[in-house]
């Protein structure tokens, strides 16, 4: 087990659920939010690039780029597209719908599809102890889902369907298996640091594109998205949760095995429920606590023993 994947992804799962706490209060659609958040992230992970490169002498990020295999380019942009476009879209929604907490647990089941993605389409055996995982996942899912005083964390902005907002959270959690999936087979060619902004690139253009295509944009004015209003929210989200969290999540996968890294990065839960607690004093009950242990758990079970060779 390596030490610096395991550090990188605990790190990331407190970034994203501190971000995620940001990303509810603002009110944008899910698509333009995670096109603005892409694209400051964009701006974000350049700034840190030259940075690195007038900082260390041996380090040309011209040079480095420009070297890159092809298959880093593609691997990298599909998992920006799947992971970072449709996947935090998903997310973006049933964080608007159901709240954090909600919307944490939901995401607890990207590693547990990653899982059943390896035994469906890579023939890995199906032990009894994945199986038991994977029941005491759903269950743990189910009942911190089914705690009606989480209503309570619901930001209210953007309101939606119940059935909308688990919907959303499945469809992200899925996305994201997919998304780290591809993330792992781009870094064969290339670091984190560089797989992190050919993800961001990729997604903010595709972002872009498609909010013209679709005339989005001229629903969202841009001085409103810009406003100190939102500005005060995106950019620390965005700092926190798309520039330090994605690339850490991509030092994690880096380092340690795909399943282990998507299990640790799904930790968010056990976050939540006490940074809910001391930013808005919203108490989980003991069912809920006991629910999101068990999905944690429950997904440590599965991934252990399905086999998952470690990332070389």
């Amino acid at each position: 087990m390596d030490s610096v994947g395991v550090f990188s992804a605990l790190a990331a799962a407190f970034l994203w659920t501190l971000s995620s706490m940001l990303w509810g209060r603002i009110r944008l659609t899910a698509f333009v939010l995670n096109a603005v958040k892409n694209s400051i992230g964009s701006v974000l992970i350049v700034a840190h690039l030259l940075v690195m490169s007038l900082l260390l002498s041996d380090y040309d990020v011209f040079a480095r780029f420009s070297q890159l295999d092809s298959r880093a380019w593609i691997w990298l942009s599909l998992s920006g597209l799947v992971g970072l476009v449709i996947g935090d879209t998903f997310y973006f929604r049933s964080l608007q719908i159901l709240g954090p907490r909600r919307a944490l647990i939901l995401a607890c089941l990207s590693p547990l599809f990653a899982t059943v993605l390896g035994i469906v389409f890579l023939d890995e055996i199906l032990h009894t102890l994945v199986v038991a995982g994977i029941l005491l996942t759903v269950t743990g899912v189910i009942t911190v889902v089914a705690d009606r005083r989480a209503d309570a964390e619901s930001p209210g902005l953007m309101p939606g369907s119940f059935a909308a907002g688990i919907t959303a959270g499945i469809c992200g959690s899925l996305c994201q298996s997919v998304g780290g999936l591809f993330s792992v087979m781009g870094m064969k060619f290339c670091f984190p640091l560089e797989a992190t902004f050919i993800r961001l690139l990729f997604a903010a253009i595709t972002c872009v594109f498609l909010l013209l295509v679709t005339r989005d944009a001229n629903r969202t004015p841009t001085k409103t998205v810009f406003s100190m209003k939102f500005i005060r929210v995106l950019v620390p989200a965005t700092m926190l949760g798309t520039w330090l969290g994605v690339w850490l999540s991509q030092v994690a996968y880096k380092n340690t095995a795909l399943a282990l890294a998507q299990t640790l990065l799904a930790t968010c839960p056990l976050f939540a429920i006490p940074v809910m607690w001391i930013l808005y004093r919203h108490k989980a009950n003991l069912l809920a606590i006991l629910g999101t242990i068990a999905a944690i758990i429950g997904i440590w079970l599965a991934v252990q023993w399905s086999q998952v060779p470690p990332v070389k």
